[in-house]
């Protein structure tokens, strides 16, 4: 601070110190005067002069050498070197000050840095402890997780054998007997369905008793009446009459009714086997409405029986972990090649759709290749398009050499074959409700994107198996393995058909069936096919090849001879209805309208049906 405080107080000291720093040590001490540079004293402050310069002349009044001043009076020599080397020695204590602070500052920062790399080290420490207490934890939570839903998958099983097995006592259950070198696959009804049907024979059985005495009723009235004009009611007195079976009925025993004596009574006879006969009516329409329940019930418990036996027969029954994420829970379905699990999801903590693809180990080399790109090809389709009404597809991993996986979105519900299984038939209400769900994921579909990352799409395997239902009930499309991409721009672009034979015959149109050359294609196949969907919601049945087997529908032409649809009188449904169904099964696929087309119709669009 003193060396700071001189500076201030002398200004054109500090404003050269770098200039007098390289001389400080010529003028500290008057024996190294002798070998530093000569200096001058210039308007107060310090100069350099030159060795080479010449000395000013002597004074004719003094011999002594003068130093020349810049102010206006010149001080002595004397006076001038120790000014010098006061200010040289306050530039020393300046400089030394200097680089003292500096030091301090220097010695400040290297603690700060110090201290700094240590509270790093400290944090980094810290958050490395963290970091293993969280992975930790997270293992942990993940194991516990695990461990929840296995056990919870174990629970949901079991009971559902219990379940299967308690029902299989009351609704039939599936034996297999041998028959030679063959095992026999036969149904054990349960006793529900035995007594049902001891019901309906009883309920038979009393209809033709009261049939009988209705008759018998009748022809006493008739008897009565056209002896009422006979004298003193003779008729009454006939020992016995004859009845329509032979049997003798009594005049006081008609129809099984005692004391029947004239026309008064076998009238009421005759009514009170008409109220009988409508309260058996009334009961029979009520056994044949439990008897409609009881066979939806028995086929829900046989196709759940089915699809225990076919999950305690996978590789997966045991539940492994796939991919190191996903819980295989209960199997939904198998097909010929693969089988969907309904799985737990480790990491985004949620229920998937996972469909296992298996190859054969003794296909051929260039069969699993085959398998492999159909596969991949319906990966690559689906995995470009996002929309409410389409079923999404996250994620797809390898097993093994001979099978992978894709991971689906979860629906939670059933899809609509199930549903018509169950119900036979929709409300028409209920029906265009599905129908508008099932066009607002295929206008989507058959629509290319407008930056052109996504073509349009035909699906070409539209059917009620392939829409399915989440838990509010909303309808989403699945299964592209048969889709194709339609190259252009226009979505009504019509593409070369190159895979005649596949898809499922009763929903696919006459086109798909021609043998002829050059057969194009375009989304108008799947017109076709929202037409059958929708005839077979409202009437409970398909409008071509109904009862049929595939390979009957392809033998017998059936689709190409599609050329009219007839619409059965019940259920009702309006003729607004059936008119868009007519313009969905065009057969000519020129005056078929494409989806676009379709969307724009009037009959969306009505409020009231």
């Amino acid at each position: 601070q003193m060396g700071t405080s001189e500076a201030r107080g002398g200004g054109e000291d500090t404003a050269h110190v770098d200039a007098i720093a390289s001389h400080s040590s010529a003028v500290a001490s008057p024996s190294r005067t002798a070998s530093a540079k000569p200096v001058g004293v210039v308007d107060g402050g310090v100069r350099p002069v030159s060795p080479s310069a010449p000395h000013p002349p002597p004074s004719s009044s003094s011999s002594s050498p003068q130093i020349r001043r810049a102010g206006p009076s010149a001080a002595p020599p004397a006076d001038a070197e120790r000014q010098l080397r006061d200010r040289v020695l306050r530039l020393e204590r300046l400089l030394a000050d200097r680089e003292q602070q500096l030091r301090a500052v220097s010695d400040n920062q290297t603690m700060t840095q110090v201290s700094l790399r240590s509270a790093l080290a400290r944090r980094e420490k810290d958050m490395e402890a963290l970091r293993k207490e969280t992975e930790e934890r997270d293992r942990a939570n993940a194991a516990e997780t695990e461990r929840l839903v296995r056990a919870e998958a174990a629970r949901e099983a079991r009971e559902l054998r219990q379940r299967l097995a308690s029902d299989g006592a009351r609704l039939g259950r599936i034996v297999h007997t041998r028959a030679g070198m063959r095992t026999v696959e036969s149904w054990e009804s349960g006793h529900a369905s035995r007594a049902l049907r001891r019901r309906r024979e009883e309920s038979a059985e009393r209809r033709a008793e009261l049939e009988r005495r209705q008759k018998a009723a009748r022809r006493a009235v008739k008897r009565f009446r056209s002896e009422a004009g006979g004298a003193d009611g003779g008729g009454s007195s006939d020992a016995a009459r004859q009845s329509a079976d032979g049997s003798e009925e009594t005049a006081g025993e008609i129809g099984g009714f005692q004391h029947v004596t004239d026309g008064l009574d076998a009238m009421e006879a005759e009514e009170s086997v008409r109220a009988h006969l409508q309260t058996l009516r009334r009961k029979e329409e009520e056994l044949a409405e439990e008897e409609r329940s009881l066979k939806a019930e028995k086929e829900s418990h046989i196709r759940e029986l089915k699809r225990v036996a076919s999950e305690d027969s996978s590789r997966f029954k045991s539940r492994p972990k796939l991919h190191d994420r996903y819980i295989p829970l209960s199997l939904l379905g198998r097909g010929g090649f693969s089988e969907v699990w309904r799985a737990y999801d480790l990491i985004k903590l949620c229920e998937v759709a996972v469909k296992i693809h298996q190859l054969d180990p003794r296909w051929s080399d260039s069969k699993k290749q085959n398998y492999t790109k159909h596969v991949s090809r319906e990966y690559e389709i689906h995995r470009q398009v996002r929309h409410p009404r389409i079923v999404s597809l996250f994620d797809v991993f390898e097993i093994d050499e001979d099978s992978f996986a894709t991971v689906l979105e979860c629906c939670g519900g059933t899809d609509l074959d199930t549903v018509l299984k169950e119900r036979r038939n929709l409300p028409e209400r209920d029906a265009r409700a599905v129908l508008l769900q099932i066009l607002s994921g295929m206008r989507y579909l058959s629509s290319p994107s407008s930056d052109g990352e996504r073509q349009g799409i035909i699906h070409y395997d539209l059917k009620p198996g392939n829409i399915l239902f989440d838990k509010y009930g909303d309808a989403k499309i699945t299964d592209f393995g048969l889709s194709k991409i339609v190259e252009t721009t226009d979505p009504g672009d019509s593409m070369e058909l190159t895979s005649q034979g596949a898809g499922t015959y009763w929903y696919l149109p006459p086109e798909c069936f021609f043998t002829h050359q050059n057969v194009r294609i375009s989304n108008k196949v799947d017109v076709w096919s929202i037409g059958v969907i929708y005839y077979q919601v409202l009437f409970g049945r398909r409008p071509f090849g109904e009862g049929q087997s595939q390979d009957n529908v392809f033998n017998n032409n059936i689709m190409l001879n599609a050329r009219e649809v007839e619409f059965p009188s019940k259920p009702e449904v309006s003729d607004d209805a059936k008119k868009f169904i007519r313009l969905c099964l065009t057969y000519d696929q020129s005056f078929r309208p494409n989806i676009a087309q379709l969307c724009s119709n009037p009959y969306l669009q009505l409020k009231k049906l």
